[in-house]
């Protein structure tokens, strides 16, 4: 049995993002695996950006991942092209819009960044996405710190700028008949799993999964976890 996935990376991520996972996953089953690595294009709104990521998927139904910002993408291509997805799903983000906070947040770093230049992701950042469990996992934190060397200031710049302004997209996505697999961790600073269990509640084809002991960084923190939780979710035939 061969099972292609689709896979779309968080903010200053790239597929070593993905790394751990799929060797749990690989360890773990039988099945031989596709592995597709999608990019977020460097355009000036979601919209284009979801226009970009139809491009580099096939004519045909597929099974897409997202974290993080990739869930957003990944729940907003669901409601663009229903008729290319068979099954979402998502790790660490809800589908609705940024809190104003957090807007505000973006637009001061990005002043500042344009300003004074961009030295890198600070260590304070990266241990305030992780939980406490994982502070001391060194090869998490320098695996965060290369990816956002990897793409760098322009990148960051883009992305915060293109994918602030996020519309509440939960609602539409109800509508829609394919399965929804959302995961979190129980720490997670950046999703509301209060907001995720409302959610859940409103649509008969959504599952959440909460993992213990985690935060935000799920494929770094729990790459066995997930691994479980994705070979559950994609021979699940209800």
């Amino acid at each position: 049995m061969r099972q292609s996935l689709y896979l779309l990376p968080g903010t200053m991520c790239d597929a070593r993002l993905w790394q751990p996972m799929i060797s749990a996953l690989e360890a773990l089953s039988d099945i031989h695996f596709d592995f597709h690595f999608l990019t977020i294009a460097q355009k000036p709104t979601i919209n284009d950006i979801l226009d970009d990521i139809k491009q580099q998927l096939p004519d045909e139904k597929v099974v897409l991942l997202g974290f993080s910002l990739g869930g957003y993408l990944a729940s907003a291509f669901l409601l663009k092209y229903p008729q290319l997805i068979e099954k979402l799903l998502v790790i660490a983000n809800m589908p609705c819009a940024l809190p104003e906070r957090e807007m505000k947040e973006r637009a001061r770093a990005v002043a500042w960044i344009k300003r004074n230049g961009y030295a890198g992701i600070a260590r304070k950042r990266i241990l305030a996405l992780l939980d406490k469990s994982a502070h001391h996992r060194n090869d998490i934190v320098s695996l965060i710190e290369n990816m956002d060397k990897s793409l760098g200031q322009e990148a960051l710049v883009h992305q915060l700028l293109a994918t602030t302004k996020r519309e509440n997209i939960f609602h539409q996505l109800v509508l829609l008949n394919q399965k929804k697999y959302f995961c979190v961790g129980e720490n997670d600073p950046l999703v509301s799993i209060s907001s995720l269990t409302d959610f859940q509640q409103l649509d008969k084809n959504m599952t959440l999964t909460i993992f213990e002991q985690a935060g935000h960084m799920l494929p770094l923190e729990k790459p066995k976890a997930l691994a479980h939780w994705l070979m559950g979710n994609l021979t699940d035939h209800t």
